[in-house]
């Protein structure tokens, strides 16, 4: 369909009715928009920016997110979405703001590629539930590198920081093979407990260090933002001497005075005696049978000659109750660590674990042993030199010859007659 202007000329008719009657679809009319209050930061410090989603009825169900990966930073979603209602070009719409923050330790110009994000609404209020599915805009950031912390690598950005540690047991003077936990605690404001810096790992030479997991958390309570990480480091002193673990020192930079700060955790100095006990060519040999079990049960055959059959069943007892399960598992433990053969000790280590009680958990220094014993045998990187069993069949001797529960007695209890 065409249509004549005064001029004469002729153009269709649909473009004629855009020209006189343009449309106003406006950025606010979207279903998605994103919203950066600030788009200038420190790196390492918090960003906000929030995420509204808009429908012309009622939300339902909860929002998805597919949030984007983005080099050396951190998206965390913070809180629960607010709702709200707009007038737009007369018509009511729905607000649904969602509030993320943005973690970074790149300088330089960041940027938030799209990302797709999935709700549903309903047509007014009681009408049907439909999806829609579409893409939240780019946003890019300038995030800056404060001065004079070029060197540090890894930056922490906020206004305070609380840092405190407990030690089990306190450090004292020891013998070889003791074992030291101490966990220490990271509170941070406008902070998330993912951003904040892992502890420091340096110990002198004849200190084993085992990091734990560390414990993330956030609290985003009443609009404030704290968050706290938690980790527990275990030192194995290996060798006598007088050994010092370095002070830990933390860094971080504070936006509101711009400003490097600092706090530091105190060295300790740990003096290590030698074990008395050493695992010597001989030991580990449990499972040989002494030359008593070896009368004894030359004695039972010659009571068996002789008929004697209730002394026999009764040496037969006293046998089976001196062969249990686990001195069986832990004689081949020791001899498997005599002989440093890293294979058949883990087998015995496994067996004799499953002697104990389920709830029975190893010593801290046995259990840091048997880390060793694993990560030699399935660990990440191949390890080509020899393994040596000494620490852990020292530590399982002195352990296991100090604590009687270890070794369960099997005694079959009594079963009542049914008719006595």
């Amino acid at each position: 369909m065409w249509a004549k202007t005064r001029g004469g000329h002729r153009v269709p008719f649909v473009l004629l009715l855009l020209f006189l009657f343009p449309l106003h679809v406006g950025a606010e009319s979207t279903p998605v928009a994103i919203r950066v209050p600030e788009s200038a930061a420190w790196v390492g410090q918090r960003i906000p920016f929030f995420v509204d989603l808009r429908a012309q009825g009622s939300f339902s169900g909860a929002a998805s997110f597919s949030l984007p990966d983005v080099s050396r930073s951190v998206i965390l979603k913070v809180g629960n979405p607010v709702v709200s209602s707009e007038e737009i070009e007369g018509e009511s719409w729905f607000i649904q703001s969602h509030e993320f923050a943005l973690f970074s330790q790149q300088s330089g110009q960041v940027e938030i590629p799209p990302f797709e994000v999935r709700f549903e609404s309903r047509d007014g209020f009681t009408g049907p539930v439909a999806e829609t599915k579409t893409m939240v805009p780019a946003a890019s950031f300038e995030i800056r590198r404060p001065p004079g912390t070029e060197g540090l690598g890894f930056l922490v950005t906020t206004e305070s920081l609380g840092l405190s540690e407990s030690w089990d047991p306190v450090p004292h003077s020891v013998e070889a093979g003791a074992v030291f936990k101490r966990t220490i605690v990271q509170r941070a404001s406008e902070m998330t407990g993912m951003a904040l810096a892992a502890a420091p790992t340096g110990a002198p030479d004849g200190v084993r260090v085992y990091p734990g997991t560390p414990e993330v958390t956030d609290n985003t309570a009443r609009g404030a933002f704290l968050g706290e990480r938690r980790e527990t480091i275990s030192y194995l002193f290996q060798q006598p001497g007088t050994m010092e673990l370095p002070a830990l020192t933390y860094q971080w930079w504070n936006p509101a005075l711009e400003e490097l700060q600092s706090k530091t955790l105190p060295s300790v100095t740990v003096l290590v005696t030698s074990a008395p006990q050493k695992v010597t060519e001989g030991d580990g040999e449990e499972e040989s049978v002494p030359w008593l079990l070896l009368l004894a049960a030359a004695v039972s055959v010659a009571l068996a000659v002789w008929g004697r059959r209730p002394a026999v069943n009764w040496i037969l007892r006293r046998w089976r109750s001196i062969r249990t399960p686990e001195r069986i598992a832990a004689g081949k433990l020791l001899r498997a660590c005599r002989r440093g053969e890293a294979t058949a000790a883990y087998a015995a280590w496994s067996a004799w674990k499953n002697t104990q009680a389920s709830d029975d958990e190893p010593a801290p220094e046995l259990a840091a042993a048997a880390l060793d014993l694993q990560r030699h045998l399935f660990g990440s990187a191949t390890n080509s030199s020899a393994w040596s069993g000494v620490e852990l069949a020292r530590t399982f001797r002195r352990l296991r010859a100090g604590s009687s529960a270890s070794r369960p007695t099997h005694r079959a209890k009594k079963i009542p007659q049914l008719n006595p």
